[in-house]
């Protein structure tokens, strides 16, 4: 009996401390994806921050050679004179913060590597003299024109262009101030937008991966679910399944979710298949059990009534009913053994076994005759509907099985006088073999089971026959090895056996065993 939903998920296993610690899906995609917007921001703003910086230090350099332009020149035109003899240097610091020179510029002249004047107007307008650490700074710059990047101290940085011209060496300088700060904004600005982004991006992230992830999840629940059914006191109903939203969700859940919906069903087949298996077997060991009871019950009896007997006669005639049910148990465990290598046969997986040709007209001649001179109160008829032999394929003492328990079931379940009609013809493909009679119909209700073990019509008159109930289960058995069919028809003055098996070179005529059958009449061997 299946288990109720709700006890199976009050069931469902709990995570473990070692999966708890295991990151989930969805926290390594949303981890994931964020490391990667990090590195792309990252790559981004390097690259838009050394594009735009690279941007600035080309339109410094052009406002540093248009101020080296007017430094070289002078104000006026005029060019500073040669230093003064008084005090050394040029005492006229015009050349400083001339028109046109933005705050902050720093402009030198060197003469014979010695500075002629040097100095700076900040943004008050007042100027301001150079240390002599400045200056040989700014004398070391080569003067080739070409601008480059130097430190001058408590100035902080600067772009430097020296021009020489007539043996003085004119520098000018602009600061790096302006655009260190534009560039420390800009990081600023981009280092905001990333964490921002980052966190709008991991959020909606999280929305979006358990959103999508949640039909997995039920899918997950699923297979809990039927991790906690009691399958193995023989619950074989399966009743959870992936739901049709689950499947409709995405195309990997529902490759998934469909796999294990697949899965299942053949779980529960395979648990149905098993379950019959283990009733059909308990069965079927209570039938033999009961059937060799008897014998052995027998056997000890009269073994018993051997012992304590001085009469001679007696014990020859229990003697001989002893050898009659050993005679007894050794033909049904012999039909027991073969039935077990016919099934051991049909769940082999590897090549058919080797078959060699069978002539089944002489066979059924030979057994009809048999039949005829066993039980002369049957009227026997035999009609071969063809010129040639019958040949098959198979097993001749398996085949031979076949055509005497069929006889041997007409004779056994129908009284003295009914005409058995014993047939053999080829029909397309197939060789037809028939056993008909019109002795008394078998009940309709025995049909479906009569080709089931330990079958039979009516038990006690079964017994007396010396019949195990096997026969026709043997018959079936034989026949699928042999990839034939066997089915019956009864009705009022007429019961047929027919057995199709296929011809040399022809497939199988069918499934093998039929889902109804019949022995001559009334009753089944």
């Amino acid at each position: 009996m299946s288990r109720r939903p709700e006890a199976i998920r009050a069931s469902r296993p709990k995570p473990t401390d070692r999966t708890r610690r295991v990151p989930s899906l969805r926290w390594r995609i949303v981890a994931a994806v964020a490391l990667l917007l990090v590195a792309t921001n990252v790559v981004v703003g390097a690259v838009t921050v050394v594009a735009f910086r690279g941007y600035l230090v080309q339109r410094l350099d052009a406002e540093l050679s248009t101020a080296a332009n007017r430094t070289v020149g002078g104000p006026d035109g005029q060019r500073p004179p040669p230093p003064s003899s008084a005090t050394g240097t040029d005492p006229d610091n015009a050349f400083i913060g001339a028109p046109g020179q933005s705050a902050g510029t720093v402009v030198a002249i060197f003469r014979d590597g010695k500075a002629v004047l040097g100095g700076y107007t900040d943004s008050d307008g007042e100027q301001h003299g150079l240390t002599s650490a400045q200056e040989r700074t700014l004398a070391a710059v080569a003067s080739d024109g070409d601008p480059t990047t130097i430190d001058l101290g408590t100035l902080g940085t600067y772009r430097v262009q020296a021009v020489g011209d007539d043996g003085d060496v004119f520098v000018t300088a602009l600061p790096l101030g302006d655009l260190d700060a534009a560039i420390t904004r800009l990081l600023l600005v981009i280092g905001v937008v990333t964490v921002l982004g980052l966190v709008i991006a991991a959020w909606a992230l999280t929305l979006l991966v358990r959103r999508s992830l949640r039909p997995l999840e039920r899918v997950a629940a699923v297979a809990s679910d039927v991790s906690a059914l009691d399958l193995e006191r023989g619950d074989t109903a399966i009743p959870v399944r992936v739901g049709p939203a689950d499947l409709a969700a995405n195309r990997e859940v529902s490759q998934v979710g469909t796999a294990l919906n697949r899965l299942l069903g053949h779980v529960a087949r395979a648990l149905t298949v098993r379950r019959d298996a283990e009733a059909g077997m308990r069965t079927f060991i209570a039938d033999a059990s009961h059937e060799l009871r008897t014998p052995i019950a027998t056997v000890r009896a009269y073994a018993e009534l051997t012992a304590s007997s001085s009469d001679v006669d007696a014990m020859h005639r229990n003697v001989d009913r002893i050898g009659r049910e050993a005679v007894r148990m050794g033909d049904l465990v012999e039909e027991l053994l073969l039935l077990a290598r016919l099934d051991a046969g049909a769940m082999a997986s590897g090549p058919a076994p080797a078959r060699e040709p069978v002539d089944l007209t002489s066979l059924v001649v030979e057994a009809t005759m048999d039949a005829r001179a066993t039980a002369p109160g049957h009227r026997w008829t035999l009609q071969v509907l063809d010129d040639h032999p019958l040949v098959v394929s198979g097993d001749p003492r398996q085949l031979r099985r076949v055509v005497t328990n069929l006889l041997a079931n007409a004779r056994t379940h129908t009284p003295a006088g009914t005409a058995v009609v014993v047939s053999l013809q080829r029909v397309g493909d197939v060789v037809r073999f028939v056993v008909a009679n019109d002795g008394p119909p078998i009940p309709a209700e025995a049909l479906p089971t009569l080709f089931d073990r330990f079958t039979r019509g009516e038990a006690s008159r079964s017994r007396e026959a010396g019949t195990s109930g096997l026969g026709l289960a043997i018959v079936r058995a034989v026949v699928t090895a042999h990839e034939g069919l066997v089915r019956v028809a009864s009705e009022p003055g007429r019961t047929a056996f027919t057995v199709d098996l296929p011809g040399p070179g022809a497939g199988g005529a069918g499934a093998g065993g039929a889902g109804a059958g019949g022995a001559g009449a009334g009753g089944v061997d």
